[in-house]
């Protein structure tokens, strides 16, 4: 028994709507997790950068730090000469400014590479998109 045209186009919008829009917001949200990533290791690369160029943190550093919210809590660093990055799963490593700065080039660089494959894989689910959309117009264009 074969299947109806009106049936295959609901078939196939529901393919649309609940699989590649899906799949399409899914990667919008890990590109743009990806960006905040990037931004903070740019902005933690830019303080390391400005400590050493203006020998800040000599004799300590008073900043202030947000708790979450735009909650802000006065601090103050003593020695201002190591920096402990996160790694992942919830582990830190102690580095020294220089060494930092490596860290945080090599992982910007593993985050722009990662930021292309979810552009590739937007502008695929995209073309997917737009390729059953032309098959949905064919169909309907058959009666």
């Amino acid at each position: 028994m074969e299947i109806s045209i009106p049936q295959k186009v609901l078939k196939y919008e529901a393919f649309i709507n609940d699989v590649l829009k899906e799949q399409l917001k899914k990667t919008a949200e890990d590109l743009d997790r990806t960006y905040g990533e990037i931004a903070e290791f740019i902005q933690l690369e830019n303080l390391i950068q400005t400590i050493e160029e203006n020998g800040l943190g000599k004799d300590g550093l008073k900043t202030q730090v947000d708790i979450g919210c735009n909650f802000y809590m006065q601090a103050c660093v003593p020695d201002t000469s190591k920096i402990l990055i996160d790694i992942g799963l919830g582990y830190f490593v102690e580095y020294t400014l220089n060494e930092a700065l490596i860290v945080i080039k090599r992982r910007i660089n593993l985050l722009n590479r990662k930021v292309d494959i979810l552009r590739d894989q937007s502008a695929n689910t995209k073309a997917h998109i737009k390729l059953v959309l032309h098959g949905i117009q064919e169909l309907q264009n058959i009666k």
